[in-house]
């Protein structure tokens, strides 16, 4: 299960450069390899502009399938504590 990211409004993929620039210190970066912070001055970022159609999205709204990869990640934690809980 996958998660991919791309822009919610026209689907560009993001290839890893650092198209970004932080407006507080105009440090470019990946906002997608940051979690949406400055890697510099650590200003969080609410929201993403898509570098092809240059709407701005939320910025978790990138991310698909990940309500499918969060559930997965879960499960696993429940068996790895309920196996603990066993021995």
């Amino acid at each position: 299960m996958d998660i991919k990211i791309a822009c919610p409004k026209c689907d560009w993929e993001p290839d890893g450069r650092p198209y970004w620039m932080c407006d507080h210190c105009f440090t470019t970066f990946d906002t997608f390899i940051t979690t949406a912070i400055c890697p510099n001055c650590k200003k969080q970022f609410k929201d993403t502009q898509c570098i092809s159609c240059h709407e701005y999205s939320p910025h978790l709204d990138w991310y698909r399938n990940l309500d499918a990869w969060l559930r997965a990640q879960l499960e696993k934690i429940l068996e790895r504590t309920a196996v603990s809980v066993e021995d």
